[in-house]
Order: C-alpha cells, then structure tokens, then sequence
C-alpha cells in the first residue's frame, strides 16, 4: 500500500476518540496528584520525586511497545488496538482506587499503575497517525488528537463544578475512608475509570487497521555491525545512567551507602533487563535515529524540564496565593477551594489547547515554518507563566494558563509532525516511542535537581517554580531553529 487512503474527518476523529478518555484520565492525574500528596501528609519539596512514576514508565514501556507492536498483527485485533485496550483496563483500575489511598506510599504506587495503563495506550494513538493516515492529511490527524487532548482534559477539570449540578454531593460524608480526599476529587476518578474504557471501545469498534503490505514483520530481525555496535554502546550508556540517577535520588533521600547501594543494584538490574531481545529492536535504531529526531532533542529537554513543575505547583501556588492557604492544616477550606481553582485553571488551560488545535495546520501554513510556528507558541507559553508574578489575584492565575493552553497545543502536534515527515514508515511505532522517551529523561533530571535548590534557589515558593517553567520555555523556542526543515 503505497499511497494510503484519504479518510474522511470523521474516520480521523474515529480512530482518535479514545485518546479522549486516556486524556481525561491525564488531566485528572495533572491536575490532582499534587493535592492528593498533600492531603496526605507529603512535603511540598518531595513532591518532584514523587511524580517519578510518569516519565519512569514513559520511558520503559513506550519504546517496547513500540518495537513489539511493530512486529505485531492479528486480522481480529490489528496491530496498536491490543496495546491500547490493555493499557486502557489497567489504568482504569487504578483511577478507581487512586482516591481510596490511606499512605502516601499508596498514592504513589497507584500513580505508576496509572502511568504504566495510559503511556501502554498512549503511544499506539501515536502511531495510529502514521498507519492510517496519508502525508497529507497527518497535520489533521495530529491537529484532531490534540484537540481530544485539550477536550478530555477540560473534562476532566470542571468535573469538580459539572458534578453539583448533577445533583452529586462534593461534601466528604463521615462514611468515607478518613483519608481527607474531598469528593470533588473523588468522584472525578471514578468517573473518569468509566470514561477512558467506553472512549476506547468506540475507537476498537469503529476503526480497522491496514494489514501489512507482506509478512517482512514475522521475520527475526539481522543487526548489521553498525547496529550491533550501536546496541553495545547503548547497552551500556543507559544502564550507566540509570545508575546515576537511581544513586542521586537515593543518596538526597538515605545517604552515601543508601545510594551506593540503589546505584549498584540498578546498574546491574538495568544491564541485565536491556539484555532482553525486545531492547535490541529499541537500543539499534538510537544510533541511526533521523536527524530531525536528534535536533528536537533539544526542543523537548527544555519543555519537559519545565512544563512538570506546572502540574506539580500550579493548585499549591493557586492556593497559596489566592487563597491564604499554603496547606491543608493552616486552612482547610481554602486549600479545597485553591486546588478548584487550580483544576478550573487547568481546564481553561485545555479549553483553550482544544480551540487553537484545530488553527495550529493553518497557522503553520501561513508561517511557512513548523519551527517557527513552534517557536512562537512556545513563547507565548512563557509569557503566560510569568503573568503569575503581576498579581495574587485568581483571574491572573486563569489568564496565565488559558495562554498557556495554547502553547500546549503546539507541543501535542507539531513536534510529531515535525517527526512524522522524518521517520521510516516501517519503524513508525519505535522511534514514536523513543521520541516519547525524550519527554522521560528531562522529566528525570528535573525530578532529581529540583528538590535540591526548591528551598533555596525558588524560596520554597511554588510561584517561583511556574517562573522557573517560563524560563526554560523560552530556552525551547530558541532550540527550535536547531531543526533543519525541508523547505
């Protein structure tokens, strides 16, 4: 099949709509964890780490399934549909327990479990655009699912304010669970359990994947040398790695021989899991990965180092602030009330990612540059941030991140575009996943630095960490002109 299809707008919106629900399930995930840590008892400075769950299991399961669904095919299930519906049921259980948590530990464990559920699903809608879709029509495919990233996100904000409507009590009744988890965060997760299961069976009933043009995908794969090498190096660079990054965590947290001893065991644990045949098909395409892949390098390390500290401060600086609660102890009430304002903002944040989506392809035409077009929005993203320093006022907060919603809309399309032209179509489902692997590492390394100068550096000031964010958008806008475009 060389040229592919022209599908209609809604088979496009079809073959999208479960990333609907795996959105929704993100944004609940985005917008609460942080309170839900609080409530719990965590420490505002720990908070980085314990957002590690995401960018671990992105950076694991998405080049696997990437890789092996490449080399998959069933007529009855087709090829990415199995990867979607099984990450789909997992993290649909753990957004029903997740509000149930007595421990912080708890919380944190289900949040890999969700993780681990909706990056499975996430990566094969990746994909889904470059199977199914023409070069012509993937700005639309693109443009369509991050429309369903800005919707289900905003659905899953104003849950909190759609809900009293419904008639459903938000008030925590004295038969719940003693844990401090306010009903408007916990009907939201059940909610959204159901959510992510019936968007992603309308995307199962109603799209049929192309069969593959022959059966080149049963056949075992032979490395050349130039990939054997690149597996050897690999090998070893990234068990390296996350060994270090494994001992940071550790030795900030237990000490020098607490750290000695986490390094060591993931060294050897890594190195011998990167050993497993499915790794080989991942570690050779690093060292041939196209170029425009290595140049965007740079693009997503400055977002993904920044835009974390959103999710991760945005409802405790709304509360802070805007509110005179900087805790749920000190005022109770007021933290209930800042972390709504904080997912109204949020869902403003989507709203407007959902309206500029569908803009983006035309917005791009008229630049005549998808790095410039990038760019630009990127530096509207930065504006957005720093409007949070004008005033303590909550419109400012709303404002910042409506602004910044747009900006979140370039990022959900155009560095995949970006990629899509670059990319082997027969390789279309590892490299995605690799490339969603570049939004894992910097997400580690801020993980890991943040805790260290929160205190010191930010003030301990959850406002300091959204500047923090604009800043290092601005450093991706210009990394932007790093990528070499065909004209």
């Amino acid at each position: 099949m060389n040229e592919k299809p022209k599908l209609t707008f809604w088979q496009i919106w079809n073959m999208s709509f479960g990333f609907l629900g795996i959105q929704y399930g993100f944004g609940l995930q985005q917008a609460n964890m942080s309170p839900i840590f609080r409530y719990l008892g965590a420490d505002e400075a720990s908070i980085p780490g314990l957002w590690l769950a995401g960018p671990l299991t992105g950076l694991l399961l998405q080049p696997i399934i990437g890789a092996v669904s490449d080399r998959s095919w069933s007529p009855t299930w087709g090829r990415r549909r199995p990867f979607i519906l099984a990450g789909a049921l997992l993290g649909s259980i753990a957004m029903i327990l997740m509000p149930n948590s007595s421990a912080v530990w708890m919380a944190a464990g289900l949040m890999w479990i969700l993780d681990a559920g909706l990056n499975s699903a996430m990566e094969p809608f990746r994909a889904f655009v470059g199977d199914m879709l023409n070069e012509k029509q993937r700005p639309v495919g693109f443009a369509v699912q991050s429309f369903f990233v800005g919707f289900g996100q905003t659905l899953a904000n104003l849950m909190p304010y759609i809900l009293p409507l419904l008639g459903i009590s938000m008030v925590l009744s004295d038969d719940q669970l003693a844990n401090g988890i306010p009903n408007s965060v916990r009907y939201p997760f059940y909610i959204g359990a159901a959510s992510i299961l019936l968007a992603v069976f309308w995307t199962m009933r109603t799209t049929k994947e192309y069969p593959p043009e022959n059966d080149d995908y049963k056949k075992a794969h032979v490395f050349s040398e130039e990939e054997k090498k690149s597996i050897s190096f690999w090998h070893l660079a990234l068990a390296v790695g996350a060994a270090v990054l494994a001992f940071g965590f550790a030795y900030f947290s237990g000490g020098l021989a607490n750290g000695l001893k986490w390094g060591l065991g993931i060294l050897i644990g890594g190195y011998l899991v990167l050993m497993l045949p499915v790794f080989k098909e991942i570690l050779a395409p690093l060292s041939t990965m196209p170029t425009v892949m290595r140049q965007l390098w740079w693009v997503k390390f400055f977002t993904w180092y920044g835009l974390p500290l959103m999710w991760q401060y945005l409802s405790l600086a709304t509360a802070k602030y805007a509110f005179n609660a900087p805790d749920a102890v000190s005022n109770p009430t007021g933290f209930e009330e800042g972390t709504k304002w904080g997912g109204l903002c949020f869902a403003m944040f989507s709203i407007s990612c959902a309206i500029v989506s569908f803009f983006i392809p035309r917005i791009a035409k008229a630049v005549g540059s998808n790095r410039a077009t990038h760019a630009l929005f990127m530096c509207l993203g930065a504006a957005g941030f720093f409007m949070t320093l004008i005033s303590n006022d909550k419109m400012i907060y709303l404002a910042g991140m409506t602004i910044i919603g747009f900006m979140w809309g370039s990022i959900m399309s155009m560095p995949y575009l970006m990629l899509a032209e670059a990319v082997p179509q027969e390789k279309m489902g590892v490299y995605m996943g690799i490339f969603n692997g570049f939004i894992c590492v910097p997400q580690f390394i801020g993980m890991l630095t943040v805790p260290l100068f929160y205190k010191t550096l930010l003030g301990d000031d959850p406002r300091n960490a959204l500047v923090l964010a604009g800043v290092c958008m601005l450093f991706a806008a210009a990394s932007c002109f790093l990528v070499k475009e065909a004209k």
